[in-house]
């Protein structure tokens, strides 16, 4: 079967370099007799919508410019069981960070061409899709605070890690009402994190023993921590070393929800989620994707 490529395209992500992307995308694919055709988002029409009605049966692939954002839009439209490749283009590319698809731009197109099908989990939350994680606590309200907070001449990271500063000595520790698998419990937690992926918010490795191919859910708690200790061991969390903290507890599940409050605010892949009740469970086997190998 000749190959046609759907390449999606979010002009707007974190990267100046989007369009010198896609003109060299499109030069490979020419030159390789491969068969494109490219759609770009929009802030009326998001990548879910476009994809959904825009793709159809006859693309054997589909292609994703942009960050973690556009990556989650593209799954919830993804309605054929193709494999999907990656252009990097966002602020952070966190999801990319398990995988590898090379570092430099030709051998990224080289795997669009040629790279190996492996078969991936995805999590879905409240009857969304996420190939990352979500994240509830902290890291949720850094993310609202980014969409409902304008910070004059900063972006990308620059604004991320502003909000992380501003709030990482104040936040204080939320009631979580849980149920893992079949347990119901309450804790005391500054952040829940839970995984497909193993990196999040531009580099902080919350979750490093996640595999995205072992039909489990990787969760990382943060309890109650004094102001001083965050500071002392905010590396730990970008290093992956934060597990040796008495604060933190990791686990592996398949289904846990969290009921109502008003105090906790979610992301899903990077992107305002809203606030709790969530019912995240994972998604065996549910995504083909183009890539040397995964779980790096």
């Amino acid at each position: 079967m000749s190959r046609k490529v759907f390449v999606l395209v979010n002009p707007n992500s974190g990267s100046r370099h989007t369009r010198k992307l896609v003109n060299e995308l499109s030069q490979f694919l020419l030159a390789s007799n491969i068969a494109f055709h490219i759609a770009e988002t929009s802030v009326s029409t998001r990548g879910t919508e476009t994809v959904r009605t825009q793709l159809d049966a006859s693309f054997t692939d589909l292609v994703i410019v942009g960050g973690d954002g556009t990556i989650n839009e593209s799954i919830n439209g993804l309605d054929f069981d193709i494999p999907v490749s990656f252009l990097p283009a966002g602020t952070g590319d966190d999801f990319v960070k398990t995988l590898d698809i090379g570092k430099t731009l030709q051998d990224r197109l080289k795997i669009i061409a040629e790279g190996l099908v492996h078969t991936i989990d995805l999590g879905v939350c409240n009857g969304r899709k996420f190939i990352n994680g979500v994240g509830i606590g902290f890291d949720g309200q850094i993310v609202a605070d980014m969409q409902h907070r304008k910070v004059p001449l900063l972006s990308g990271q620059a604004k991320y890690y502003y909000h992380v500063l501003h709030i990482l000595s104040s936040y204080r520790d939320r009631k979580f009402d849980l149920k893992i698998e079949e347990e119901k419990d309450i804790r005391q937690l500054i952040l829940m994190t839970v995984a497909n992926g193993t990196t999040f918010g531009g580099g902080f490795k919350l979750t490093p023993r996640a595999k995205i191919d072992d039909g489990l859910l990787d969760v990382c708690e943060v309890g109650k921590i004094s102001a001083l200790r965050r500071y002392l061991n905010i590396l730990r969390l970008q290093n992956g070393t934060h597990h040796v903290l008495k604060e933190v507890n990791m686990y592996r599940t398949s289904q846990i929800s969290i009921e109502e409050n008003q105090l906790l605010e979610g992301h899903i892949d990077g992107e305002y989620l809203g606030k709790p009740p969530f019912e995240i469970k994972t998604l065996s086997n549910a995504l083909k994707i183009r890539a040397r190998s995964v779980n790096r």
